[in-house]
């Protein structure tokens, strides 16, 4: 069976090959003009709102470590709740369309944050992938999931999970770049390779980018953070993706006053947050 050829997503037939074949995509100026500006003022509002807390955090070594939160990662999970704007980003139309139309209709969030590398930090992780697996089985689906499947699909097998990173600021090969390996996202292997050096990996390329940009990729990709050795911090938000009913990661479960606060958001805002699936033509 064909990829169906009615994709209401943006991208060209290039960039869909890219990333079912790759397992990343790069989406240039996701954000920009006022937006990027908002985003980025409400970033740097919360990372100063909560320093004091990631500092006590970091002394107080906490048996649950989000994205390497300590001394080399100021991490704040959830970011949904710190603001609309960053709730807007949760189902952007420059990305979500993407994520909906490689994972299939019962798109969830199960985590998000703020992500801070300080300068002169040294790699919160090594070489690794956060999924067991690539692709979702579509016979785990109702009848009418499958359907909708068939409408909205830019690929054979849908994933299993799907992160997208925004990128706040500029990142080069210096400000402790993303990085993957391409194409091992469908490498049926239990254990990554690991490197003393993480520049050791083959073929791995270095995600940079402007402020504005956002990469998406699927969880099973082999994937690091480099070391941070500019001169300035590495600001990214994180959104994690995968299916309806899924586990979310505890601090992400929306709480009672939250799911009244996004009472009058889009069905699709709330189908995102876990709270009910929204309705399909």
């Amino acid at each position: 069976m064909g990829v169906s050829t009615r994709m209401p997503v943006p991208l060209t037939e290039e960039q869909r090959l890219f990333f079912d074949t790759q397992g990343y995509l790069m989406v240039e100026n996701a954000l920009e003009g006022d937006q990027l500006v908002r985003v980025q003022e409400a970033f740097y509002r919360v990372e100063e709102e909560t320093r004091e807390e990631w500092q006590r955090t970091i002394a107080e070594d906490p048996a649950f470590k989000p994205y390497g939160l300590g001394p080399t990662a100021h991490v704040v999970e959830p970011i949904v709740t710190h603001g609309d704007v960053f709730l807007d980003l949760l189902e952007h139309p420059r990305t979500i369309p993407i994520a909906e139309a490689f994972l299939g209709p019962d798109i969830q969030m199960i985590d998000n944050a703020l992500h801070v590398k300080p300068a002169g930090a040294k790699s919160h992780t090594r070489w690794h992938k956060d999924a067991k697996t690539w692709f979702y089985p579509p016979e785990e689906w109702s009848e009418e999931d499958r359907k909708m499947w068939e409408r909205i699909r830019a690929c054979e097998t849908p994933f299993f999970k799907i992160k997208v990173f925004f990128f706040v600021e500029d990142v080069d090969e210096e400000t402790a770049p993303f990085s993957v390996a391409p194409g091992t996202h469908k490498l049926d292997v239990d254990k990554v390779p690991q490197y003393d050096d993480l520049t050791d990996m083959p073929n791995h390329v270095k995600l940079v980018g402007r402020a504005g940009a956002a990469v998406l990729w699927n969880g099973n990709i082999w994937h690091t953070a480099m070391d941070n050795v500019g001169a300035k911090a590495r600001r990214m938000l994180l959104y994690n993706y995968t299916h309806f009913g899924m586990k979310q990661y505890s601090p992400c479960v929306p709480t009672e006053a939250f799911t009244a606060y996004v009472q009058n958001r889009s069905p699709l805002c709330r189908q995102l947050l876990g709270l009910e699936r929204m309705p399909r033509a």
